[in-house]
């Protein structure tokens, strides 16, 4: 009888706490560690109590979305330390921690459960933009910096303060929320005009955010979404009003406006000139990430010598901006190639190849679109190796794998069937 309680409290709190896993948005980096712990100890109790086969598939699976966190793990021993080598290892242990959650140990997949997902993502997205602009609105911009030169720089530092997000981490989550219910729309699911609204809302706060990249992949993967899901000349009809929306507002919202400035001011300029923006601060990372490549490009330096390598290389421009310490490679590719050698950079064509590849031979739309939406900001941005980044990346990308993989089903997720 005892057992039979457990079971149903158990069964209970699976779903429960893997919808707590679209939460992300609101929480902290430790909150997040958290949240997916307590996931994992529930589906563990759950496998106790109620072991179920898993499918080869599954297993298939599971060791590759792992690929690059395995790698990361005897990359540790060319750290400086094994506890320095861990902790950039551990930044990616969700790349293996949602494939064993969601292929292995029975996470909800349904179709209605993922749906369900990406609008708790959504609403959640749009707490963020809600509470980063509302406390722009009560306490205005930092002490800092000056809205009237640079509106931009003043905005993403009054995001990062009030939210603790990096700016481009945060259009993550709005474009990333605003495409899922772009295919809920296309999907005809229930109260379209409050979806159109979260898309308009998410929209304008990456808008404000004016991270190029994020807009410039959203806008793309709007695309994709909309051709697999639409018949062509009115997926066409529709891709164009998106880019040129885009590009009437890059000229009427003074962030995005600001920074698409920077770019043409750049084209114009020296290769590198003083003072650095946020455009021509690239070509010396991108000179010093390849040089490196060069370097070493059969077998890498290893992830914790990555940065020190390239601050070591920044010496030689005399722009103490860059010598800070974060200025990593701003590149997936050339972060996995640097770290790992070759095999990194084989694993990155052979990883997301094999993604898009599965996504376009089963027309799932939305996992395509978010894929593409992914690859194309890991070109700016090392969006595998920071939590932000890594975590939602992960998470979606095994959930909506997961429902082709997985045949181990719960009650609630047979039922939603």
């Amino acid at each position: 009888m005892r057992d039979a309680v457990h079971r149903r409290y158990v069964e209970a709190m699976v779903p429960l706490s893997t919808l707590s896993l679209a939460l992300m948005p609101l929480l902290s980096t430790r909150g997040m560690v958290l949240m997916i712990a307590f996931w994992i100890i529930v589906l563990l109790a759950r496998s106790i109590l109620d072991p179920t086969p898993v499918q080869q598939d599954a297993w298939r699976w599971t060791a590759f979305l792992a690929l690059p966190f395995l790698l990361m793990l005897p990359d540790i021993f060319r750290a400086p330390s094994l506890s320095i080598g861990w902790s950039f290892a551990e930044r990616s242990a969700s790349l293996l921690l949602f494939p064993v959650g969601f292929l292995l140990m029975g996470a909800p997949t349904s179709d209605r459960f993922r749906e369900a997902m990406m609008d708790l993502f959504t609403l959640a997205a749009l707490v963020l933009a809600g509470w980063s602009n509302g406390h722009l609105l009560v306490h205005g911009f930092p002490a800092d910096t000056h809205a009237g030169e640079n509106f931009s720089y003043a905005y993403r530092t009054a995001f990062s303060a009030s939210t603790g997000l990096h700016p481009p981490y945060g259009s993550y989550f709005f474009l990333g929320a605003a495409l899922f219910q772009l295919d809920r729309l296309i999907d005809m699911a229930r109260r379209p005009w409050w979806r159109v609204a979260a898309i308009t809302i998410l929209f304008f706060a990456a808008l404000l955010l004016a991270s190029r990249m994020p807009l410039i992949a959203f806008a793309t993967a709007s695309a994709v979404v909309l051709f697999v899901r639409l018949p062509r000349l009115v997926a066409l009809r529709w891709a164009l009003g998106v880019f040129f929306s885009i590009a009437i507002l890059a000229v009427v919202v003074p962030g995005v406006r600001e920074r698409v400035a920077e770019v043409v001011a750049s084209m114009k300029g020296h290769t590198v000139y003083p003072p650095l923006n946020s455009f021509n601060i690239r070509v010396p990372i991108a000179t010093c990430s390849l040089e490196l490549i060069s370097d070493h490009w059969l077998l890498g330096i290893g992830q914790a010598n990555v940065q020190p390598a390239l601050d070591a290389c920044y010496q030689r421009f005399e722009q103490p901006s860059l010598l800070d310490g974060s200025y990593g490679t701003h590149n997936q590719l050339f972060h996995w190639w640097l770290s790992f050698g070759l095999i990194g950079l084989v694993l990155y064509v052979v990883y997301f190849g094999t993604l898009l590849i599965t996504a376009w031979q089963r027309r799932d739309a939305i996992q395509l679109g978010f894929t593409v939406l992914i690859l194309l900001c890991c070109i700016t941005e090392n969006v595998l190796s920071r939590q932000w980044g890594v975590v939602l990346f992960a998470c979606f990308n095994a959930l909506f794998l997961s429902g082709y993989s997985n045949e181990r089903k719960s009650p609630v997720d047979v039922k939603h069937r």
